[in-house]
């Protein structure tokens, strides 16, 4: 599969778990008790940050900025994390989805600029 489309994919796999349970927990009320989510416009203020981070990405890797999706995807995790430590047994499986694309879209970026300093290491 080709770089770029790839990169796009996970700045939208990253998109689209921002809307998914980023933290969960049970509360009673009245007796009952109901089970909670927060997802990221729930959280508002740097959620928001964590989803233009992940459009950044998708749009670095279509135009092949490689240094700029290391950023955007280390903002991205940092986000993450600050998210984590908040909720720390209530984070939910988005968050750690989204952790994990952060991390994975780390490693590509990396891999991607290692290809592309070898290539013009051999046109030389």
């Amino acid at each position: 599969m080709n770089r770029q489309i790839l990169g796009v994919l996970i700045g939208v796999a990253g998109i689209f778990l921002w809307f998914m349970p980023l933290v969960s927990w049970e509360q009673e009320f009245m007796g009952a008790y109901r089970k909670l989510y927060q997802t990221g416009y729930h959280i508002g203020g740097i959620a928001y940050l964590q989803l233009l981070s992940m459009f950044a990405y998708a749009f670095f890797s279509w135009f092949k900025l490689h240094p700029l999706r290391i950023i955007s995807s280390a903002l991205s995790l940092l986000i993450c994390m600050i998210f984590i430590f908040q909720a720390l047994s209530n984070a939910g499986w988005g968050l750690i989805g989204l952790i994990l694309i952060s991390i994975v879209g780390i490693v590509l970026a990396l891999r991607d600029i290692k290809s592309m300093k070898d290539n013009i290491k051999n046109e030389q």
